[in-house]
Parts: structure tokens; sequence; C-alpha cells
């Protein structure tokens, strides 16, 4: 009992969560306001070596960083969670930046943080209350059964009013964190969004969900392209908050045939990236189409496509060649020996070369996942500079000649 104790209070003194001041939201929207009438970018990080990769230029190294990385699988996120609950952690800044801030106090050396969040806050604010089950995941007190449905929606939200909170959260975290890395926007996809809303909730198939495109295609074209509309606003009112590079997860996209998602998703998902681009032309932005067709994405205003652990670093090369790629390293690596995973996690950075490339998992953490896990894969990406390879295995350096280079070990970096 006393070593229970001891252990409890050593995660406790891990959480360092500190109070906004009372008039946030007003100095936020000051920065705002200053940012747009000067027209500049917001200033860079100390480290933005992942915004420099976004952007196709040159950097030193690999920049890393794991989708989900604030989650279940630390002791520190569990322990502030306890008396709370999932969406009122979501909903506080205080708490959500102290979550988005544990990993990167735990990984000193990542190159960004995501803030915390969850991509079920715009059906919520579209008028669909959600709760997080211990067990179940995600579920909506209601789901969409029939087009008629859609008349209980709000489906053109003020983002300022009902979702806030989470640009508090961004500039707050920014502020706590004193711009040392970027921090993350992000966003569901509009089909993605559209499968839970239909599904009420988590789903191993989101069948009702595909069954919606075929059986009411008009009232799901009126749904996706009410998403659409609010999800641009609400990835530019992350920027206006300070977030400089923001996600797009299509977590949903292998779910359908490829010609389906090109006729109903594809023209939505490139209106998003123009409609930023044009409202904000610094706002570099990222899209994560898992298990789809990349390829589809090279002629789009995307900075960055993402790559799921199911394709091989040279397909997406060959897909997306115009792009910087983000992925791909299986999460489950991340349960292996600090060998295996230094092993892997390098081979994947070789294989798709430091330009043009940020480094990450195929898929997020998971709840049981050990925190030495993360720890091994940061340590062996920082230990594989560009000098050791300069190009992908897979690409030529222009002299007919490709990168092949031996393991480097972890005990070599030099950070």
């Amino acid at each position: 009992q006393a070593e229970e104790i001891a252990e409890d209070a050593a995660i406790a003194a891990l959480v360092q969560t500190e109070e906004p001041p009372a008039d946030l939201r007003e100095r936020r929207l000051a920065a705002r306001e200053e940012m747009l009438r000067t027209g500049a970018p917001w200033p860079a990080p100390t480290n933005d070596r992942m915004l420099r990769a976004a952007r196709g230029e040159l950097v030193d190294r690999a920049p890393k960083w794991m989708m989900r990385q604030a989650g279940r699988y630390l002791p520190e996120y569990r322990h502030t969670l306890k008396p709370t609950d999932f969406f009122t952690v979501c909903k506080t800044p205080a708490l959500a930046a102290e979550v988005t801030l544990q990993p990167l106090r735990r990984y000193p050396s990542l190159d960004a943080m995501i803030i915390f969040s969850d991509i079920l806050v715009i059906p919520v604010a579209m008028g669909m209350p959600c709760r997080m089950e211990a067990f179940g995941g995600p579920r909506f007190d209601w789901a969409l059964q029939t087009p008629e449905d859609l008349a209980k929606l709000e489906l053109s939200p003020d983002v300022d009013e009902s979702l806030g909170y989470v640009f508090d959260a961004i500039f707050w975290t920014k502020q706590r964190a004193a711009n040392a890395v970027p921090t993350i926007g992000f966003s569901g996809a509009p089909w993605t969004l559209m499968g839970y809303m239909v599904e009420g909730g988590a789903s191993r198939s989101f069948d009702r969900a595909k069954k919606w495109l075929y059986l009411y295609p008009e009232a799901s074209r009126t749904l996706l392209a009410a998403l659409r509309d609010v999800i641009v606003r609400y990835l530019v009112a992350q920027y206006d908050a300070g977030a400089p590079l923001l996600q797009l997860f299509d977590t949903n996209c292998g779910e359908l045939p490829p010609r389906l998602y090109e006729e109903f998703m594809v023209p939505d998902l490139k209106a998003i990236a123009e409609e930023v681009k044009r409202q904000r032309p610094h706002a570099l932005i990222s899209i994560f189409p898992k298990d789809g067709e990349l390829a589809t994405f090279n002629d789009s205003m995307y900075d960055v496509v993402g790559v799921g652990w199911k394709t091989s670093a040279t397909r997406a090369r060959q897909d997306v060649p115009n792009k910087t790629l983000q992925g791909n390293l299986d999460p489950h690596v991340l349960f292996a020996d600090e060998a295996q995973i230094a092993r892997r996690a390098q081979e994947m950075v070789r294989e798709f070369g430091v330009d043009r490339y940020v480094c990450n998992l195929g898929h997020g953490m998971v709840p049981s996942h050990p925190v030495e896990g993360p720890a091994h894969f940061i340590a062996a990406v920082d230990a594989l500079k560009r000098d050791d390879c300069p190009v992908g295995a897979h690409v030529s350096d222009g002299a007919g000649t490709s990168c092949s280079v031996p393991f480097c070990p972890v005990n070599a970096v030099n950070s």
C-alpha cells in the first residue's frame, strides 16, 4: 500500500495544470485581430522543424509526433481525467492545455503537439449531445436514421460561440509552451463525421452510414456539404487561435469503394483545403485519408498527406510525389523491445527519406501502449540525421544512386 501511495504521488507530480487568466478569450481575440491586421503568419515556434518539413524545406532530421500522443497510455493523463470526464476536459482550456502538454513534458524532443480535443465536437455543436463510454467509445444521444432527422440539426452553427473552448485551449497551450513547438489543430473529415452521426457513435463497419449514400444520396450530399462548411470555419478559427498546421482526419476513408469516395467525398475535401488556404494563405494543412487512394490528393492544396500503416513508403511516394508525407509506423511496433522498435523506426525513415517527410505512426496510440515504446521510437528517429540518409531508399538522388545506410545506434544521438 505504501508503494501504491508513493506511485500515485509520483504520477500526481507530473500533472501541472495551470489556470488561464480570466480574460483569456479577450487576449486570444486581440491576438487574432493583430494577426489579421498585419497579414503576417504567426511567429515561428522555437522548433519549427515540423513546419519546414510541411512546406517542403530542408531539415536536419525527420520531425516526429504521434497521433493520439496525449491519451490513456500516459499515467498522468489518467490522473488528470480521474475526477472528471473526457468531454469536460475538452471543454476546459486549463485541462485541455495540460493534457496536450503532457507528452511534450515526458518526451521533450517531440516536434509538435496536437491540441487535446475530439473530432466529434462538431456534431455536438450541431445539436447531437455525445458522451464517452468507458468501453464502448463515443455515443450520441440520438442518431440520424432518416433524412427527416436532418431537421433536428443546426447545419450552420456559430463556431465561435459553440466551439470557442477549443480555440481558447489552443491559445492557452501555445502560451504555456512559450511557442516551443507548433500546436496542431484538427478536425474530422465530412465522411468520417457523417459515419458517426448516422451510426450514433462508434461502429466496426459503418454499414448504416454506407447505406445512406446509396439510399439517400441527396440528403447525404446536404449533410456532407454542411459539414464541409463548418469544418472550414472551424479550421480557420483554430489557425486564428495560434495553430499554424491543421490536420483533417478521414479515418473512415477506407470503408468506401474508391469510386464512391471520389464521387461523394473528394470534391468537398479538396474544397476544404482550397477555402482554408484562400482565407489564411499562411496556414499549412494535412490530410489523413486512412487506407484510401493517396494519389487523389497529389493535385490538391494539402501540404501534407498522411500514410496509413497498410501502405508502403515506396507506393506512397509514387502516388503522391508532390507532397510532404506523414506516417506510417504500425502502432503495435511500440509494444516490442527497444532494439526492434529502433530498427523498424529507422527502416521507415530511410524508406521515406528525410526530405518532405514527417515521422509518425500509421494510426493512433492505443491505451495499452507502454510509455517506454514512444521513448524508444523517438530516440531512434532522432538518431538518424539527414546526412545519414538524404533521400529515401526508393528515391533517386539525381545521379542514379539511392540511399543505403546501416542501422544507426540510439546511443549515437547528438541532441
